[in-house]
């Protein structure tokens, strides 16, 4: 009793289940130690008592009971725990009991023919319907046919019978010791037997149960679930494939190359290629054809996995119906492609501009002005890709978009040596929270419609034929230097001339002749006045010269007469050359500063006189 129960203590309190195929070797090495030590003690204490009490000697004692206590453990706690362990299902299911009760009489039989006869040592035999018992029955065959073989053995052994007797020399001591040992084998050859087929059987169980797992979530899955052999046989295909692609599992057992997009059939083909010689896993996605006859996009990530002798490779795949998402990726990306195509095509600078002001997009107008592709401007600062030198112009702006604020603004930009004028939108990008992740600038190119703001401008108030100043022109600066001189400032005077006899010239030889003549009439005048004088063409043939900061009268006298003296020399007009004079009409003044038309009309006067003289010559009228 002292002996089970420190073995039982033992055992318990270290191995959590001795059936347990992973704590064999741990419950083996405990129960072994726990049954030498246990042994141990009880055979040291008997000997004791009895070599004490002189009815035995000590170490025959202490050698006798220790190894009969130890087989006998080996024995009765092997079986013992094991039924407690299994409890009812010792006795096995229902149907199978008949089955059990004859296996344990053909091991009982077999051992009581082995043990009934001493001639030979058959005591291998028994092992056979014991092992028998085991396999079919597992533990419930270990514990009833090793009690059978016990109680048959240990009967027969007793009363004299049996293969133990083959041993004539041994006394009955030494047949136990041998008859121990034979069932102590029995017990350590079935119970391992036992736990392993146990341990297979659970395997089994657990496979079953998984692979009935896998096959429920595989045919109630939505996506296309397929495993597919290196043959090309597919092993297994999802009922969802019904629903997805119009096709039975029947239908699609062999591998239907057909149904792949011819576009995508050598990609396909390369993707399981590399996973049956490589292993790994890999995502795809491609066309297959509905039985419709449309084609549509499947997402199929597969993965390669041994088959179920473990030794050829197959691959799993699960393939999902993408064809909405990649018809909304294409139609996103037409969009994009759309977008972009229009953005390059404007005539305009777009550029997008991160928190930290380095570039994250630009259109292809802008990489031409910079001589860049918009691939190499992604990253460079505002300095970069729009000049260092125009930082300066910009900068407010910049500070003004990225705290929120649209900007519009207009500006020159020097971009690779040539000069543009830019109407430039900075827009802030604000993100949900309201916080600024960059700015856009739009910069719309308006070189072109500031040249012609200025060649307007200069049109209205230049001549078109001579590029002389017009009336226009002329009235504006006569009178700022009439009112500079009523600030204090010098004189002005105002010459005022007209070709001698132009109508003649027009109505002789015609107007592209006399346009000829104004034309050169009107590049000798600028040819003999200072920088800072004005000459202007009033219409036909009348021009006037205002001279400013006139200090003396001598200075329009000296210009008058050089302007006469330059038009002694012939004019060469298409085929002829014609001799022009002119005559001068010189209004000035002193004291007062007339009005615009009465110093006009002190020239007017000064050059009818100057007619009236003759022609080819100058008047001067004075107002005081």
């Amino acid at each position: 009793m002292f002996e089970a129960y420190a073995v039982a203590v033992l055992v318990s309190r270290r191995v959590d289940d001795i059936t347990d195929v992973a704590q064999l070797k741990r419950g083996a090495i405990v129960a072994l130690l726990s049954t030498l030590g246990a042994c141990s003690i009880s055979a040291l204490v008997v000997s004791i008592v009895l070599a004490t009490a002189g009815a035995a000697n000590f170490s025959e004692t202490y050698a006798v009971w220790f190894v009969s206590h130890v087989l006998g453990m080996v024995i009765s706690a092997t079986l013992t725990v094991t039924a407690l362990d299994q409890g009812v299902r010792l006795l096995g299911r229902r149907e199978q009991r008949v089955e059990l009760a004859l296996t344990i009489a053909l091991t009982a039989a077999v051992c009581f023919a082995v043990f009934a006869q001493a001639r030979y040592p058959f005591l291998f035999l028994i092992h056979l319907p014991l092992l028998l018992a085991v396999f079919r029955h597992r533990f419930s065959g270990v514990v009833f046919g090793t009690s059978a073989v016990v109680l048959i053995a240990s009967a027969m052994t007793l009363s004299g019978h049996g293969p133990f007797m083959l041993v004539a020399q041994a006394d009955s001591t030494e047949r136990t010791l041998l008859l121990q040992l034979f069932i102590a084998s029995t017990c350590l050859l079935s119970m391992p037997v036992a736990i392993v087929l146990a341990e297979r059987s659970l395997f089994e169980r657990q496979l079953r149960d998984s692979e009935a797992r896998y096959r429920t979530l595989a045919d109630n899955s939505r996506d296309l679930i397929v495993r597919l052999r290196a043959d090309g046989v597919r092993s297994y295909v999802s009922p969802s494939a019904t629903d997805l692609l119009g096709w039975s599992a029947d239908e699609l057992s062999e591998l239907r190359w057909d149904l792949v997009h011819p576009a995508d059939l050598a990609p396909v083909k390369d993707v399981l290629d590399a996973l049956f010689t490589k292993g790994g896993a890999a995502t795809i996605v491609y066309r297959l054809r509905h039985k419709d006859g449309n084609y549509r996009w499947f997402e199929a990530r597969g993965s390669r996995v041994p088959d179920s002798t473990g030794e050829l490779p197959e691959i799993i795949y699960s393939g999902r119906d993408v064809t909405s998402r990649v018809e909304a990726e294409q139609a996103l990306e037409e969009n994009r492609r759309r977008t972009q195509a229009i953005i390059d095509s404007l005539p305009a600078f777009v550029v997008h501009f991160d928190a930290h002001h380095r570039c994250t997009f630009s259109n292809a107008y802008a990489g031409n002005v910079l001589g860049r592709t918009p691939a190499e401007l992604v990253g460079c600062s505002v300095g970069e890709v729009l000049g260092e030198e125009n930082l300066g112009a910009i900068e407010t702006h910049v500070a003004a978009v990225v705290r929120g604020k649209d900007v519009a603004f207009e500006i020159e930009h020097d971009f690779q040596g040539q000069l543009y004028h830019y109407q430039a939108i900075y827009t802030p990008d604000l993100g949900k929270d309201g916080m600024s992740n960059g700015f856009y600038a739009v910069m719309f190119d308006i070189s072109r419609l500031k040249f012609a703001e200025r060649e307007l401008t200069r049109l209205s108030r230049s001549d078109a034929l001579t590029g002389l100043a017009n009336r226009h022109r002329f009235n504006e600066c006569m009178q700022l230097a009439l009112a500079r001189c009523r600030r204090g400032a010098a004189p002005v005077a105002l010459l005022y001339l007209d070709i001698d006899r132009f109508k003649h010239i027009n109505d002789e030889l015609g107007h592209a002749v006399g346009d000829v003549v104004l034309q050169r009439f009107a590049r000798r005048i600028q040819e003999c006045v200072r920088e800072v004088d004005l000459v202007a063409r009033l219409g036909g043939d009348e021009f006037v010269v205002l001279l400013e900061n006139v200090e003396r009268l001598e200075v329009p006298e000296t210009i008058a007469r050089r302007i006469i003296e330059t038009m002694q020399e012939s004019i060469p007009a298409l085929q002829v050359r014609l001799r022009v004079s002119t005559s001068i009409g010189i209004g000035t003044f002193r004291d007062v500063v007339p009005t615009l038309d009465e110093l006009m009309h002190l020239a007017d006067q000064a050059l009818y006189e100057a007619k009236a003289g003759g022609r080819n010559t100058y008047r001067i009228a004075a107002c005081t």
